[in-house]
């Protein structure tokens, strides 16, 4: 029981502290960036969650999709994380999880590119932009589901067959 670290929850003077320190880094003070890489290097699961690309580029989506419902933010939310589970598993490779994160991200696109099609009043040029960009998007999230389908099969072929290796016999002299 004594390895156990205790972690403990940073009080409003630390947030208040940590806040200006970002506010220093952000206008470009060198002592203020240090200590802030300093901050990261600590404290690895705020890089990892501030720096999280597919959540960012999920979170805008759901931004722009559930717009100020937060029920359907939330569901979406759940949503995503149940088929990037029925997607990639539990122990997903780096490049499944990246694929994951793609396939999830275009059909978040998908989607908000149908509804925006479906309900808008435009002109026929807008018409066919939106066309264009739903078109492309589609045809990116099914790229997305293509290269993991592709993934899978090799990960399979792989761990169907190991690696051989090869050795050379000692040759006696004498």
């Amino acid at each position: 029981m004594g390895d156990e670290i205790q972690v403990r929850k940073p009080t409003k003077e630390d947030l208040k502290a940590m806040k200006a320190v970002i506010e220093r880094a952000n206008r470009g003070e060198q002592k203020a960036l240090d200590q802030l890489r300093e901050f990261l290097d600590r404290n690895p699961q705020v890089w990892q969650l501030v720096g999280d690309l597919a959540r960012a580029a999920e979170e805008a989506w759901i931004g722009l999709i559930g717009a100020k419902d937060a029920l359907a933010a939330e569901s979406i939310r759940r949503g995503l994380a149940y088929l990037k589970g029925q997607l990639v598993g539990d122990a997903p490779s780096a490049i499944e999880k990246m694929l994951g994160d793609q396939i999830t991200t275009t059909l978040l696109e998908v989607k908000h590119l149908e509804m925006v099609t479906a309900g808008t009043n435009t002109t026929l040029t807008q018409a066919t932009l939106l066309l264009k960009r739903l078109e492309s998007a589609q045809r990116r999230h099914a790229g997305a589901l293509k290269s993991l389908v592709q993934v899978r099969k090799l990960l399979q072929e792989a761990e169907a067959h190991p690696r051989l290796r090869i050795f050379e016999a000692e040759q006696k002299t004498g």
